[in-house]
């Protein structure tokens, strides 16, 4: 007998597993979506995904000092995103921290000079965008993007109009449960339950986010391999300082908007309560989960910014 049920189904990109949950769904109609957000997501990983090096943005990063270069919707659109969070945030959030982080990818240690160095490549105050002809130009030599902030969470806002379109009720789309949409409400309920789980013992959960048709996203300076079950090294830079941050810390945010989740979480890493305070006063409906690991204790705290009635 046919009829509806719990389709799901996993899909490998920008290197990591995606899981989708279609509850109450005609299988072959399931099927249909699936391939939909392949096309999709593999659309979004040609234009702006550093881990292909086929991608679009592989060209990009390679163009000198004061060349104009036309660029596709996709990489258009995460531009004009950056440009908004650099500014939103003071430049603390910066797409263009790319030569310094690939530079800590490799050391333990950098020299004061070295950092300094490599600061003068970066900076989306030296990127130039022309929006009259959908391009930009560096205006620096060196310089780099790095969407790896964005890249997933933009595939999510692009999925959820996808979806909504097609006239789905009711899915969960997530990216290895760092950053998970989820559609609509429970067909048990009114709201989706999203755990936050803990890094030191990986079957409880520090915190529980309901859900409704909005998402959750979190990063942190180490996470949870759900492959292997083992705990992994995250190396987030200070802009301050452009050194690698210190500490066992996670900041888990729930929006409905993925984009401006991660633009949180990540401002809520690296920046000190007094900048976040500025953040905040631009932002309304979003929920702050932080968790500190400390050597002998866990602390959390939870910020509601500008909650609607």
């Amino acid at each position: 007998m046919s009829g509806n049920q719990i389709f799901s189904d996993s899909l490998i990109a920008f290197n990591t597993r995606c899981d989708v949950v279609f509850p109450e769904m005609e299988a072959g109609r399931a099927k249909h979506l699936l391939q939909k957000i392949k096309n999709e997501i593999s659309q979004i990983e040609l234009a702006v995904s550093r881990s292909s090096e086929v991608s679009e943005i592989w060209q990009v990063n390679n163009s000198p000092k004061n060349e104009w270069v036309s660029v596709s919707d996709d990489l258009w659109e995460l531009l004009n995103i950056s440009a908004d969070f650099y500014a939103m945030s003071n430049g603390a959030f910066d797409v263009t921290f790319a030569p310094l982080f690939e530079a800590w990818k490799t050391e333990d240690s950098l020299s004061e000079t070295k950092i300094t160095e490599l600061r003068s490549a970066c900076g989306f105050d030296k990127v130039e965008l022309d929006a009259d002809k959908q391009r930009f130009r560096f205006l620096a030599d060196g310089m780099q993007f790095d969407f790896g902030a964005l890249e997933k969470v933009y595939a999510l806002e692009v999925l959820k109009d996808l979806l909504k379109q097609e006239g789905v009720s009711a899915a969960i789309v997530s990216f290895e449960e760092e950053c998970v949409l989820a559609l609509g409400k429970h067909p048990g309920g009114e709201a989706w339950p999203m755990g936050i789980r803990n890094l030191d013992t990986p079957n409880e959960f520090v915190h529980v986010f309901t859900l409704a048709d909005e998402l959750v996203v979190s990063t942190g300076t180490e996470y949870i391999d759900l492959e292997t079950g083992t705990l992994k090294g995250r190396k987030i830079l200070s802009p301050e300082t452009g050194k690698v941050l210190e500490g066992r810390k996670t900041v888990s945010v729930k929006a409905k908007s993925a984009l401006i989740a991660a633009f949180v979480s990540y401002c809520w890493l690296i920046l000190p309560e007094n900048d976040q305070s500025i953040v905040a006063d631009q932002l309304k409906d979003i929920e702050v989960f932080e968790c500190e690991y400390l050597e002998d204790d866990v602390k959390t705290k939870q910020t509601l910014i500008g909650e609607e009635n």
